[in-house]
């Protein structure tokens, strides 16, 4: 069982160890003294087992003992040991490296070793990475501890190597100058500053997902991040990772503050990766029950995650807009300034890396932690502020703001740190040209299920009933019916409506991942592309004869023509006069089955338009 444990340095000890007088090692052997007939007599029971030093665990608490002795064969053995072995049934073990112990001189043993680490050095050490807490102080666990005398004792190529000087002469020759390799170095800090703050602002990791052939130099980007903190290579024991892995190894393997790659996204064929996402993005692992019905504990990581594939990730997703504002993703972006820079980059990362995260960790370390958190709300105002400007603003702008203002605040963190002098404006201008919640056609999860529909009428056209098609078909996803073209409150025209059972309308919307059914149906209701009463979504239509089954009028869009060359009279004023120009007052259209208000246009009603608009 594991306990809640707290170190701290006291003046005035209260507790005292015990010294074993009856237990010595004398000339390499442990044993004990007897007394026979007025005389003490030395027993020995084996080699001796010698103390090197104690360490304790910074996470747990708990100790462990370095232990070293000469086996039979002459060789010096070293032995990290927990201290909680040390009783008779678990000491025993050691027989399997060398040492002479058994059950009937067990407590000699263990009255020796503890005889002798209470004069030993005492340190301490730390197997999870990132920012903690330490006696009430913040600190970082690396290579080193910084903030605290510690040393990392886990398997992971954390510690430098290589030189920083070779590091950062590279990152001035292929990094600065070129903006997407700008932009990785500052998404990779970025995380740090995640795990730092993560008690001071909410805010979901950082992910960058890279998509584009594999001459694009995604890889080699992806690499450089990794670099920041760990080995990048694909040889293990770092943080380089692929989606072969399953969900749950990844979510206990990804490291606090350290940069993470997941690559190969696109072996990914047939796998849901809604799920897969939502949990990187929020760094938490779903709760589970052990076999005693308690809630074993769930892993926790902040950090920057890159992810690389040929292929959207999101496309093997639900089309939920939350996806959208967890995750930055760049299409067919050259990473790299050339292929002979890619080379250069991946020769000299490969001989040196780990530098630039435990620099970045101290000098975090040192500020005023509210200062920090002052800069990333001054930055999402100011992204903010440049969405609106641009008119790209809408209802995701704000919960993604804060996610570019961390990488903004990056930017000023590795220049401040490393003397560098990354392009800031660029890198903002970068991530906005990139950006997934920038355009309606994304953001609206209406526009996003329309283009889906009409592209599912397309493909399976001849499972839908229609004036073209035979009186009776097998399988009839639905009937299309022409109508009098309409004006939509998206200002595009529909000429044809779509009528769906609620189930068949279920079934398309799952083929196309959308699982939000009543958001696509209201926003489609304030569109113009849903018809039904005010106060609900759903009508009574007849697909097949006279038969009246629950289900869906939708209103099928067709795109609106667009304005070009020079002298056409302003978008937005061509609508105005084509609204003004519609019949007066509006014409209800009715039919058996609904009964609602259209903008129509007659057939020779003349709208006087461009040339380049008929």
């Amino acid at each position: 069982m594991d306990y809640t444990v707290t170190i701290q340095e006291e003046a005035e000890k209260i507790t005292h160890a015990v010294f074993h007088k009856s237990v010595e090692i004398v000339e390499g052997q442990y044993g004990h003294y007897i007394y026979k007939k007025d005389e003490m007599i030395y027993i020995p029971c084996g080699g001796a087992v010698y103390v090197k030093n104690a360490i304790t665990e910074v996470e747990t608490c708990k100790q462990y003992l370095t232990l070293y002795f000469d086996s039979g064969d002459g060789k010096r053995r070293t032995i990290l040991f927990p201290r909680e072995d040390l009783v008779e049934n678990k000491i025993v073990s050691l027989t399997a490296y060398g040492v002479q112990v058994s059950k009937k001189t067990a407590d000699y043993l263990i009255k020796s070793i503890e005889n002798q680490e209470v004069n030993v050095k005492h340190l301490l050490c730390h197997v999870k990475l990132g920012m903690a807490e330490w006696n009430g102080e913040k600190i970082f666990k690396g290579a080193k501890g910084v903030g605290i005398d510690s040393k990392y004792t886990g398997k992971l190529r954390v510690s430098p190597k290589g030189t920083y000087a070779n590091y950062k002469k590279m990152l001035k020759e292929d990094v600065i100058g070129h903006t997407p390799m700008e932009f990785l170095l500052s998404a990779s800090i970025s995380g740090l500053l995640v795990d730092y703050l993560k008690e001071s602002i909410s805010v979901e990791n950082i992910m960058v997902h890279m998509i584009g052939e594999s001459s694009t130099g995604k890889t080699t980007g992806a690499l450089l991040a990794v670099s920041c903190g760990s080995a990048p290579d694909f040889l293990g024991n770092n943080f380089v990772f692929s989606f072969q892995d399953t969900l749950n190894s990844l979510m206990r393997l990804i490291p606090n503050s350290y940069p993470t790659l997941i690559d190969e996204g696109s072996l990914l064929t047939d796998r849901d990766m809604t799920q897969t996402l939502y949990s990187l993005s929020s760094g938490t692992e779903k709760r589970r029950l052990s076999g005693g019905m308690e809630v074993n504990e769930s892993s926790r990581f902040r950090t920057a995650l890159f992810l690389t594939s040929e292929k959207s990730i999101l496309s093997q997703c639900n089309m939920n807009t939350g996806l959208l504002t967890r995750n930055f993703e760049f299409q067919n972006v050259t990473w790299t300034s050339s292929a002979e820079s890619a080379d250069r980059i991946k020769s000299v990362v490969t001989e040196n890396y780990g530098h630039i995260i435990p620099r970045v960790a101290k000098w975090l370390l040192e500020q005023d932690r509210q200062e920090l958190v002052e800069k990333i709300v001054q930055e999402t105002n100011a992204v903010i502020k440049r969405a609106r400007e641009a008119k790209t603003y809408n209802n995701l702008t704000e919960r993604t703001a804060k996610q570019s203002a961390l990488i903004l605040v990056a930017v000023d963190i590795v220049n401040e740190v490393l003397k560098l002098k990354l392009n800031k404006e660029a890198i903002g201008d970068f991530m906005e040209e990139h950006s997934l919640v920038n355009s309606v056609e994304q953001v609206s999860i209406g526009k996003r299920a329309m283009e889906w529909l009409l592209q599912f009428i397309s493909k399976n056209y001849t499972q839908f009933l229609s004036k073209d098609s035979p009186k009776e078909i097998s399988n009839c996803r639905g009937k299309l019916e022409n109508m009098q073209t309409v004006l939509l409150n998206t200002d595009e025209e529909s000429g044809m409506r779509l009528k769906v059972t609620d189930s068949e309308f279920m079934k398309i919307l799952k083929e196309g991942h959308f699982s939000e059914k009543a958001t696509v149906l209201k926003e489609w209701k304030e569109m113009g592309y849903l018809k039904a009463q005010s106060d609900r979504y759903i009508s009574r239509v007849k697909i097949v004869g006279d038969i009246q089954v629950k289900g869906y009028i939708i209103q099928l869009p067709v795109p609106s023509n667009k304005i070009s060359g020079a002298g056409v009279k302003d978008y937005e004023e061509v609508l105005e006069e084509r609204r003004k120009r519609i019949n007066k007052p509006r014409q209800v259209i009715k039919d058996e089955y609904v009964e609602d208000d259209f903008f129509s246009i007659d057939d020779d009603d003349d709208l006087d338009f461009p040339e380049d608009w008929k």
